[in-house]
């Protein structure tokens, strides 16, 4: 995945675009785009100095993405 920035900025916009948008249809390409970042972020758990602000930021995305299936 390219990202433009950081991964936390990116993890950070998606979860504000996703409160912002709480209540409103979202594109289908937009959830796939934020599923993949949620992925993305998981697999480079390793690789990160502070993967518990990274867990925190992937649990809330969790939350909000589940929120969208109900």
């Amino acid at each position: 995945m390219l990202l433009h920035g950081s991964l936390d900025a990116n993890l950070l916009a998606a979860l504000g675009s996703m409160q912002r948008l709480r209540g409103h249809p979202v594109h289908a390409d937009t959830l796939a785009h934020w599923r993949e970042l949620v992925a993305h972020a998981r697999r480079s758990l390793n690789e990160v100095d502070d993967s518990e602000t990274l867990q925190k930021l992937i649990a809330q995305l969790d939350g909000e993405l589940a929120d969208r299936v109900r």
